[in-house]
């Protein structure tokens, strides 16, 4: 038994994961063998495990001011805010930096309350938004059930599937009192649990409802952001405009652990005559700064957006080929993320991994979601050693 926990699991059946190194789109472990990364570690690398360009914007940071008072400001915070904002909603808003995804899921909720005055908090049936105590009230899957969190202040609404008009979800704002409800939160393409997608007629139902009630939206993009979905982040796609946005995972590349919270204008100027009442020991740290503003130039650099491109391309491709010859009942494809629905259980994660293969499975599916720095040939290769896995 190590001398530190393994998450998510029973200790005495945690299953080892011996990495000497990783680089680019794989891990090379102990024994030499080498693990393809298609779930970009916690779906965080996505910029890939050796980005010269991320690594050496910390590194300069680390040789130059490594560590910075929360109530500090200095010109990286200053442009990078700016650049977040621009990239999010065309300049306006104001940033308010984590550390982690959970950590902006918590603060949305803090200032979602605070604002409005009031406590329940809407949220979907099947969903993960975190894992501190805050986060996990407002998550519908299994990690929520072992904690005793606030579930009094969380109201669950259907998914999008069993409510499509949201007549259901109209009726239980109507039964709680839209008075009472400070905030609904959605991730706007869920991950692990199934990578639901919503369509655009489900969106426009929440945000008229959200308009029509005073709710706040909140919108968890954790894990979709910096261009995982195709678009710099999902909600764009929507046309929707939330109250808050959370991110985290992608927006350093996994190489710092940094987060952060966007907020609309109209909350930027609810602050200028109230006290924010949210802080954190490393409040828009040096390091998980300089590492967005190299996600930024990569995001902002055309050839390498020209290469995400090609990717998707290749990826949506390949998955339909693997689709059509396997037992595939349902294939969901949203830029550089899948979910492949199977009509039998889907392979474990140790039966990937003894293949070559990092992936997530659950139940009757597994996600997909390769790093960007990856190529179409590496892609085959890995969807091919898929294949090899499935009856």
């Amino acid at each position: 038994m190590q001398p530190f926990y393994y998450s998510w699991t029973r200790q005495d059946r945690a299953v080892e994961f011996p990495v000497q190194s990783a680089v680019q789109d794989e891990f090379i472990l102990d024994d030499g063998r080498r693990v393809y990364d298609f779930i970009s570690t916690s779906f965080q690398t996505n910029f890939g495990h050796s980005n010269e360009s991320i690594r050496n914007a910390i590194a300069q940071q680390l040789s130059s001011m490594p560590i910075a008072s929360p109530k500090s400001t200095f010109e990286l915070k200053s442009t990078v805010s700016d650049r977040l904002n621009r990239l999010i909603n065309r300049g306006t808003g104001k940033i308010f930096f984590t550390v982690s995804g959970a950590e902006s899921v918590e603060n949305a909720l803090k200032i979602a309350r605070q604002i409005t005055g009031r406590k329940m908090i809407l949220a979907r049936r099947k969903s993960y938004h975190g894992a501190t105590l805050g986060a996990l009230s407002v998550t519908g899957d299994w990690r929520n059930e072992p904690h005793l969190t606030f579930d009094d202040a969380t109201i669950r609404i259907p998914e999008h599937d069993d409510d499509p008009d949201l007549s259901q979800t109209t009726n239980i704002i109507e039964q709680a009192g839209p008075d009472q409800i400070a905030a609904v939160i959605l991730e706007t393409i869920s991950g692990t649990n199934g990578m639901s997608i919503p369509p655009q007629s489900w969106f426009d139902g929440i945000q008229k409802l959200c308009r029509n009630f005073g709710i706040m939206l909140i919108i968890d993009e954790v894990l979709v952001g910096f261009g995982r979905c195709g678009s710099d982040f999902a909600f764009h796609d929507y046309g929707i405009a939330p109250d808050l946005v959370c991110l985290s995972k992608a927006i350093s590349g996994g190489y710092v652990p940094f987060g952060a919270v966007w907020t609309s204008p109209q909350i930027a100027s609810y602050y200028d005559s109230e006290v924010l009442c949210c802080g954190l020991t490393n409040y828009g740290h040096p390091l998980g700064l300089a590492a967005l503003n190299a996600v930024l130039n990569l995001l902002a650099n055309q050839s390498f957006r020209d290469q995400m491109k090609s990717l998707e391309i290749a990826f949506k491709s390949e998955l339909k080929n693997m689709a059509a010859k396997k037992d595939v009942i349902e294939l969901r494809i949203q830029g550089l993320m899948a979910a492949i629905y199977f009509n039998h259980d889907a392979p474990s994660w140790q039966l990937g991994f003894d293949a070559g293969l990092h992936f997530f499975g659950k139940e009757n599916y597994c996600i997909l979601a390769p790093p960007y720095v990856s190529t179409a040939q590496r892609l085959q290769q890995a969807i091919g050693n898929l294949e090899s896995l499935l009856p």
